[in-house]
């Protein structure tokens, strides 16, 4: 892998970098206090190309490499993880799902427009029940002759409330398991679908989510998404790109804590002198560098192997997990080092604390990532 960034890439650097502190920036205070996400900021994104670059060009992205893409995605998320992952996650995780497991009809249908900013597509995994484990997903789809019957609900759902199309997986045999799951797409309007935005949170607050309900809602059978059974690992096919935007976003947030950190301590005086020249604070600011560095070529790496075709199970665990704790230590160090000015809005280092928590949590907990790492070296599935 060659380190160096090409001249392509550094356009789209600079190019995503700008377009977070014109458009991403500018409302964002604003709309945190309100727990307020501004759909038009996904339109404004797709005219500038930076929706969906890793999406084929045949279906409205920009076709371009992960590498690239997890360049743009830290650039934008320098502004806020939040705000970019609502924008923008239509198509990642259940755009590459559909992109992988959608007959040509159904990715011509909603693909391109999903990818050009005209509508905006959610995934619906997550359940009062079900988390990290899929096999208690609870919504139930029940064949009726053309139809499926579906009665359930999803939480924590990216852009749930503000969705014009849902893909979500349900269950159709119980007794079966994981190999009774099946994956279906919904348009907003379809009786017996509802959906409620999801307030009061501490984290995520420039973000979009919602509660989804379904109640004996019909879908029609040609509105089923692959296979059952294979519902669980096509849907790991998006949580694979979800987990790499998380890791590039992680690095993004991380990297604007370290330049506020820095700006914020060679311009605050205390007892005559800047506090950057204490040996504590270097200290951290050095700890805070040095982990941004890793965890950015751990996620390039993972991009890479990904762009590839190659396996990358493991090290996209490395990328993830270790991108997301370095995150979550970094904007914290970075609230310290500002002081109380570090716990109010005006500076962005709250906010991106904020989001860091989030940020653990989303595409599997630091917890998982370790279980799957510890699985993958020792070739042995670990003890229950």
């Amino acid at each position: 892998m060659d380190f160096e960034i090409t001249e392509e890439q550094r356009m789209f650097r600079d190019m995503a970098h700008k377009f977070a502190e014109q458009e991403i920036l500018p409302p964002l205070k604003e709309n945190e206090r309100q727990e307020k996400f501004d759909p038009a900021i996904i339109k404004k994104m797709a005219a500038q190309g930076l929706l969906a670059p890793h999406m084929p060009q045949e279906y409205g992205g920009l076709g371009l490499d992960y590498v690239t893409s997890s360049i743009i995605w830290e650039s934008l998320c320098s502004a806020s993880l939040a705000v970019t992952q609502a924008a923008v996650s239509g198509s990642i995780q259940p755009g590459t799902n559909l992109l992988d497991a959608g007959s040509e009809a159904q990715k011509k249908k909603y693909l391109p427009p999903v990818n050009k900013g005209e509508i905006i597509l959610a995934g619906a995994v997550v359940e009062p029940n079900a988390g990290s484990d899929s096999s208690m997903i609870e919504t139930s789809a029940v064949r009726s002759g053309n139809h499926w019957i579906i009665n359930g609900t999803k939480i924590f759902i990216t852009n749930g409330e503000i969705a014009d199309v849902v893909l979500f997986i349900a269950q159709t045999d119980k007794s079966l398991g994981l190999k009774g799951l099946a994956t279906f797409i919904v348009d907003k309007g379809t009786p017996g679908f509802s959906s409620t935005v999801q307030k009061g949170k501490i984290s995520w607050r420039g973000g979009s989510e919602g509660t989804l309900r379904f109640t004996d809602m019909e879908l029609p059978l040609e509105n089923q998404i692959g296979e059952t059974g294979k519902a669980l690992r096509n849907a790991l096919h998006g949580i694979d790109t979800a987990r790499l935007f998380l890791a590039a976003g992680a690095v993004g947030l991380s990297q604007s804590c370290l330049e506020s950190s820095i700006k914020y301590a060679k311009e605050r005086v205390q007892f005559g002198k800047s506090i950057g020249g204490h040996q504590l604070i270097q200290e951290i600011i050095a700890d805070m560098a040095t982990k941004i560095e890793a965890s950015r070529w751990l996620t390039y790496r993972a991009a890479y192997l990904k762009s590839k075709g190659i396996r990358h199970i493991k090290e996209m665990s490395y990328a993830k997990y270790f991108a997301a704790e370095t995150a979550l230590w970094v904007s914290s160090q970075a609230v310290k080092i500002h002081g109380s000015f570090g716990t109010i809005d005006d500076f962005p280092v709250g906010h991106h604390y904020q989001d860091a928590i989030t940020a653990t949590i989303l595409g599997g907990t630091a917890q998982m990532h370790q279980l799957t790492i510890g699985q993958q070296l020792l070739e042995m599935a670990a003890f229950r």
